[in-house]
């Protein structure tokens, strides 16, 4: 696995996790949107990381330690991700710290791993909440077979990187830039595979 850009070992460290099956339609969708995301929002203190379906592969990663060094604080933890729940596909649901172990059903996710598992081990390997830790998800359509997201979830998708980018800009302080200019477009083309 490939760390994306260098990563400033201190207390504002952010990891962004995408998780997904891009090959089985709206459960790539985490992926989709870490890429959208680290298009829009490069910080050197963000490590983008595409981490598909990987399962225990990405406990390094989540734990901050995957170049090998170790520090005393971990990083913060956004984890953008398909979510089965009640509800409405292309609902954007939001879980954070403390709640998200309590509030999580068994199954969360629509890999054969469970996320949260993964959040069990890195909260037992941490000897408790030592970290941020939010999971942004939204309810998907189909997870068939495709490359392609269901239109559902791609009108949807902007809405859930505009949240982890307001996220991104609180954890680490940074206020939006006076003269850029946000607009409400559809993804270009090389955000989304063909449709």
């Amino acid at each position: 696995m490939k760390i994306e850009r260098d990563i400033h070992r201190d207390e504002s460290r952010v990891v962004v996790l995408g998780l997904g099956n891009v090959l089985l339609g709206d459960e790539g969708l985490g992926v989709h949107a870490l890429r959208i995301l680290e298009q829009r929002f490069a910080h050197p203190r963000v490590q983008y990381v595409d981490g598909g379906t990987r399962g225990l592969l990405l406990l390094p990663f989540m734990e901050g330690d995957a170049t090998g060094e170790t520090e005393s604080r971990p990083p913060r933890l956004l984890i953008l991700d398909a979510v089965r729940a009640d509800g409405q596909p292309g609902t954007i649901l939001e879980f954070a710290d403390g709640d998200l172990l309590a509030s999580l059903p068994v199954k969360l996710s629509v890999h054969d791993l469970s996320l949260t598992d993964l959040l069990a081990l890195l909260h037992f390997r941490d000897g408790g909440p030592r970290r941020s830790v939010r999971l942004l998800g939204m309810i998907p359509e189909s997870t068939h077979p495709s490359a392609q997201l269901s239109v559902v979830v791609r009108q949807a998708l902007l809405d859930l990187v505009d949240r982890a980018e307001a996220i991104l800009r609180e954890w680490l302080d940074v206020s939006q830039d006076r003269d850029r200019t946000r607009s409400r477009r559809e993804p270009c083309v090389s955000e989304f595979p063909d449709r």
